[in-house]
């Protein structure tokens, strides 16, 4: 059993990464979205990966706030900001947009609260989801196991 976790002893580190990843995010409501549009430049980029909370009161919410929130009409996630709030619920708008989205923000439609954002990484998770992006991840996790074999039996001979 030693011998098997020493030869896949990145694996299991990458693995274990994912694991707390996961376990963090579970644990304190933050969430990745990605900016695929153009609708909140010049602050946000598209294909910027955003840090986003879930743990957000819809009362605690202000104009000017960014807010992720789910559209009625076909359930995607829009991040937009806060530009007016009335009794019906909350107005949005992209930075970029001339028009507002009306009332788009309730209590049930409120998905998130906006944090930060890293521009341009979510041109890679858009990648890791086509077939070939799956193809590079596993041809990744191969190379590094046929590595750390390699390593194992040149540490052997030694």
């Amino acid at each position: 059993m030693k011998k098997i976790l020493k030869i896949h002893r990145s694996i299991v580190i990458i693995i274990g990464i994912i694991a707390a990843i996961t376990l963090l995010a579970l644990t304190t409501g933050l969430r990745l979205c990605i900016v695929r549009t153009t609708s909140m430049e010049p602050t946000i980029t598209p294909y910027s990966v955003c840090l986003v909370t879930t743990r957000v009161r819809y009362e605690d919410l202000s104009i000017g706030d960014i807010v992720v929130f789910t559209r009625a009409s076909d359930g995607e996630k829009v991040v937009h900001r806060v530009v007016e709030m009335t009794d019906e619920g909350l107005i949005t708008r992209g930075d970029a947009n001339r028009n507002d989205d009306g009332v788009s923000v309730t209590p049930d439609t409120l998905f998130a609260r906006y944090i930060m954002h890293i521009p341009y990484l979510g041109y890679i998770y858009v990648f890791v989801r086509t077939p070939i992006g799956v193809v590079t991840i596993v041809a990744l996790f191969i190379a590094l196991a046929v590595l750390n074999i390699a390593t194992a039996k040149r540490e052997e001979k030694t």
